[in-house]
């Protein structure tokens, strides 16, 4: 397993609005027509999730980061998900507007927070 594919916890306690659960449990469309599951994106974020202060070297502006904070390319997760950028941004805005995250952008770099997440345990203990 890469280790892109890791969670870097070992159990997460999330709380939901019911906004986020209907937009979680929702689908988009890709460029090609494929639906894919808002979920699989949320989960995608996820695994990107600090769980201790630094920085993340990924990224070539990289920003000091909390736990519970992760940093994003909108440009970067569009070719991911194989969506334009647009779109991309307003899967953002609806997560924000959900509850999920909090969004911050600036010249140099964008991260968000998950502002759902109330704790997690370490793969330590």
């Amino acid at each position: 397993m890469e280790q892109q594919d890791i969670y870097p916890f070992s159990s997460v306690n999330i709380r939901l609005t019911v906004e986020a659960v209907e937009w979680l449990s929702g689908t988009t469309t890709d460029n090609d027509g494929k639906a894919i599951s808002h979920m699989a994106m949320f989960s995608g974020l996820l695994k990107e999730m600090r769980i201790a202060p630094g920085y993340d070297g990924t990224f070539r502006r990289p920003l000091n980061l909390n736990p519970g904070q992760a940093q994003f390319s909108e440009i970067g997760l569009a070719d991911n998900w194989n969506l334009g950028r647009k779109k991309m941004h307003n899967l953002l805005s609806r997560m924000e507007a959900a509850g999920l995250v909090s969004i911050y952008n600036s010249r140099i770099a964008s991260a968000l927070s998950f502002t759902c997440i109330t704790g997690w345990k370490n793969h330590d203990g």
